[in-house]
């Protein structure tokens, strides 16, 4: 029994949040593990961990996260320590900053990409100008 309530509690400390379809929220947003966007955000969003950006999800705003699989809209600059994934029919518009970056057949991007490497720690690096 209690082998169950120790990976219970581990799996509710990694679901960092969710915001539901039909939901409109504006303001600046910070997650701690994975979480699922089926709604829209007006704003800033920071996820320490997993964002899956659902196919009738819009995001109009700055996107920071561990790792993005995209598959609704996103307007605004991207910044991804890991990867990130835009598949059908997901759109971005914007800059996206990601060492590992995946367009999938059928997907809209629109902007720049920069793409640099991981460092050791796993941390994005600056972008140099």
């Amino acid at each position: 029994m209690a082998q169950t309530e120790k990976s219970a509690s581990t799996q509710l400390s990694e679901v960092g949040g969710y915001i539901g379809q039909g939901t409109k929220v504006t303001g600046k947003f910070q997650f701690e593990g994975t979480t699922t966007i089926e709604g829209e955000i007006s704003g800033e969003i920071s996820v320490h961990g997993n964002l899956i950006v659902g196919e009738h999800a819009t995001i109009e705003g700055k996107v920071v996260a561990t790792s993005v699989l995209i598959r609704g809209t996103v307007k605004g600059d991207i910044q991804v320590e890991k990867r990130i994934e835009i598949q059908p029919p997901g759109i971005v518009v914007g800059d996206i900053t990601t060492p590992n970056l995946v367009i999938g057949d059928g997907a809209i991007f629109e902007g720049n990409s920069f793409m640099k490497k991981e460092q050791k720690e796993g941390k994005v690096l600056p972008i140099m100008r």
